[in-house]
């Protein structure tokens, strides 16, 4: 792939991460039952990565810093040095929003739905509400999926360039 082709896929990658940052990457579905009619309503509440997890919002800057840099990285400083961090803060980035679930799905272990009355009113959160950094109940969203993605398009970009740097300054 030549370096061109490698920047125009680089820059879209990264747009379309931040634009899938806001996406849900959190879900958390519940249902609820109507005291005395038994009227069911199924409900749902979603968060972005910025929303539900410190973790997440490091991968995703960690992703577009290294996007940019590989982007613009300065001219007088070698073509292969850019590659390198790129490379670097991509796998970063990656391994920590992966980290980041698996962690999420370590915390929870084999807890299962279970019912709870709870009243309509009262402080603290409530059933379906997202707490940053505290997602015990739910699962990962489309966005998640989506962003980690893009994430190792990024992270395989930077490493092709890395390559093809490196293959360059043999041949010279």
């Amino acid at each position: 792939m030549n370096d061109s082709r490698l920047r125009a896929v680089m820059a879209c990658a990264a747009v379309t991460l931040v634009l899938l940052s806001f996406a849900p990457w959190w879900v958390v579905r519940w249902t609820s039952m109507r005291y005395g009619s038994g009227q069911v309503t199924e409900h749902v509440t979603t968060a972005s990565a910025w929303t539900a997890s410190t973790g997440w919002s490091v991968g995703i800057v960690l992703g577009v810093i290294a996007a940019i840099g590989w982007l613009w990285w300065p001219p007088p400083l070698p073509r292969h040095r850019r590659s390198a961090f790129a490379a670097t803060v991509a796998v970063a980035a990656v391994a920590t929003t992966v980290g980041t679930r698996v962690a999420i799905v370590l915390e929870r272990g084999a807890t299962t739905a279970s019912y709870a009355i709870v009243p309509a009113t009262g402080d603290g959160p409530r059933i379906g509400d997202i707490v940053r950094d505290s997602l015990s109940s739910g699962t990962a969203g489309w966005g998640f999926y989506a962003g980690v993605v893009v994430l190792l398009t990024i992270a395989v970009c930077a490493l092709v360039g890395r390559r093809a740097g490196r293959r360059s300054r043999s041949l010279t």
